[in-house]
């Protein structure tokens, strides 16, 4: 018989969330019904919460890790990532008359901006870039703000970007000054001897 596991266990909005152990997925959504209010006969689906991936099997969930955050679908239910409920709207975006692509990662980055901005030192290089790089006046429209607005966003990623990068520059050069110390026949330690000439 399988070992029971914590697992985290969230509805679609993240409204609710509980804490259950379960041995098996059968397990795990019989509990997670139970602790969502979802009645018994309903069927449900399990998903990670983090990227939408289905939990299809009890092979693939005897690969997940402890404490792990699943997350359980009503029938017509469908997983968004965090900041997909973006107050701009979808429709607004698709129809913009921009020729730049706009990815939903990128939508979403936008919506977290637009509820709160400080999220900017959350976000990876890459998505920092994304910002950076976008069409000022689009990136304006999807903040609901004005251009100068959006041009202040997209200097403070890129600031945060240069204070990365020389913060990792500084660290490699720690890194190669004490790899060398380290590894150089001429780095002596003295202070033991010197401590022994003080007593005679």
């Amino acid at each position: 018989m399988s070992e029971s596991r914590p697992f985290k266990i969230w509805n679609s909005d993240r409204s609710i969330k509980k804490g259950t152990v379960a041995a098996t997925l059968e397990d795990l959504l019989k509990k997670g019904r139970q602790l969502l209010g979802i009645p018994e006969s309903e069927p449900v689906s399990a998903v990670l919460e983090e990227d939408g991936t289905e939990i299809s099997d009890e092979d693939y969930f005897a690969f997940i890790r402890h404490n792990t955050t699943i997350m359980l679908l009503r029938t017509g239910q469908k997983w968004m990532p965090v900041g997909a409920d973006d107050p701009f709207g979808g429709d607004e975006v698709d129809n913009l008359d921009c020729n730049m692509e706009i990815s939903d990662r990128l939508k979403h980055l936008i919506a977290g901006l637009h509820k709160n901005i400080t999220r900017i030192i959350t976000l990876s290089n890459d998505d920092l870039q994304l910002i950076v790089e976008m069409d000022v006046a689009l990136l304006a429209h999807l903040l609901q703000d004005t251009e100068n607005f959006a041009k202040s966003i997209q200097e403070a990623c890129q600031r945060h970007l240069d204070e990365r990068t020389q913060t990792a520059e500084a660290m490699d050069l720690l890194r190669l000054y004490h790899t060398a110390r380290q590894s150089s026949p001429y780095v002596e330690d003295t202070g033991p001897k010197r401590q022994k000439h003080a007593h005679t």
